[in-house]
């Protein structure tokens, strides 16, 4: 083992055993508080803070949580000598009218300040949480509603996962769910109609076929009835992963030269995808030569948008290339991964003139090269203008002299 290795793992064994000392010489007492909001409103509390190995410090004290803005500190910072065991944390809580039903968290937070900023220090920081739990009543008719979605092979499964935590039975539940297609259209689906007893759970089920989907993310809205109120929830629903095609790459580059290039990405995902990028490796005689990544863009949903940039080819002779290509991006979706390869002539200064690419490039996966629908757009309009000159003197005796046909 070379002593680089062996530094490395004698830092990360001080690091483990420093995170390990700081853990044992701070500790909350006890870790939790739980209200009832039908029994108390209005709370004067505290908890203890452990300085279990005796050792000087510094701690912030400050609120986190939904239910946070109901907490008072009366303490917000504590500091510890050597010799100082424990010191309490007071805090008041005054909860509002009308509690949400369920819980709620609100956390008192006990961070420890860290002394210098000198990066030769190894130091880490202890972070502990004393938490408020909140119970809030349930009214008489409540219900806890999720959604999940299940692919199968040709359909996809909208499963309402719901939960009744009300005082009372329901007599009638049931949920619709809205959702629009890759056209825009608006789908709603039904499920059956069913009853719930007090702390039952059921799944509530429907089906749509895949194929109303393309690739991308829909949002679905359920919304679920029981007697005489309404929940909804709402999910995004992702049909396969992102896929971003290659549509384009220039056919021909001239040797010994830095030449630019136009690469074309379509997004086949129906939304933004960003960060784009091309991994490029460069092949001659079935051997990588060369390998690069392009810059990164961001792509439209549905939408094409080109890269262009630089090769440098100046080490390059005439000849047949090979340029293997893998799009990714920086998402935290992952991404249908798709090997493409486009065949490129290196060419001298004159066989490029002569070449097409100066009237269109590559063509790649069926497509004309933007130069080249140009041309031939030009070349039809001035055929159909030639014709009708032609046509127009060959029967001039025909028409008057202002051009009206006698």
């Amino acid at each position: 083992m070379n002593k680089t290795i062996t530094k490395k793992i004698m830092i990360w064994i001080m690091v483990i055993f420093l995170t390990v000392n700081l853990v044992s010489a701070l500790g909350i007492r006890p870790a939790k508080t739980i209200i009832n909001s039908d029994d108390v409103k209005d709370l004067n509390s505290e908890f203890w803070v452990v300085n279990g190995e005796g050792r000087e410090f510094t701690t912030d004290i400050y609120l986190e949580g939904e239910m946070a803005e109901y907490v008072t500190l009366k303490t917000k910072t504590l500091t510890f000598r050597e010799d100082d065991e424990a010191k309490p944390i007071e805090f008041e809580v005054h909860l509002p009218e009308v509690v949400p039903p369920g819980e709620s968290i609100a956390v008192i937070v006990v961070e420890e300040k860290l002394r210098g900023n000198d990066p030769k220090v190894i130091s880490s920081k202890v972070v502990l949480k004393h938490k408020i739990r909140i119970n809030g009543p349930y009214p008489d008719k409540y219900i806890e509603a999720k959604l999940n979605f299940h692919e199968m092979n040709d359909e996809i499964e909208f499963v309402s996962e719901v939960t009744n935590l009300g005082k009372e039975d329901i007599d009638k539940i049931q949920t619709v769910f809205y959702v629009n297609d890759k056209q825009q259209e608006k789908h709603s689906l039904e499920t059956v109609e069913e009853s719930l007893d007090r702390t039952e759970n059921k799944l509530l089920r429907a089906k749509i076929d895949k194929d109303v989907f393309e690739l991308g993310e829909f949002e679905v809205s359920a919304v679920t009835k029981y007697d005489d109120q309404q929940i909804e929830v709402l999910k995004m629903l992702m049909v396969g992963k992102p896929e971003v095609e290659i549509t384009y790459f220039d056919k021909y580059f001239i040797a010994h030269k830095v030449n630019e290039y136009t690469l074309e990405l379509l997004n086949n995902w129906n939304k933004r995808l960003e960060n784009v990028f091309v991994d490029v490796l460069v092949m001659k005689d079935n051997q990588q030569i060369d390998e690069f990544r392009t810059r990164s863009i961001d792509i439209e949903g549905l939408l094409r948008e080109k890269v262009q940039d630089y090769y440098d080819a100046r080490e390059r002779d005439e000849g047949s290339y090979r340029f293997d290509m893998e799009v990714n991006f920086w998402n935290s979706i992952k991404m249908e991964q798709k090997k493409q390869s486009f065949d490129v002539e290196m060419l001298t200064e004159d066989g490029y003139k002569k070449s097409d690419a100066l009237t269109g490039g590559a063509v790649s996966n069926g497509e004309l090269g933007s130069n080249t629908s140009l041309w031939v757009i030009i070349v039809m309009l001035f055929s159909i203008i030639a014709g009708y000159v032609g046509y127009r003197y060959k029967n001039k005796d025909k028409y008057r002299g202002d051009g009206i046909f006698k």
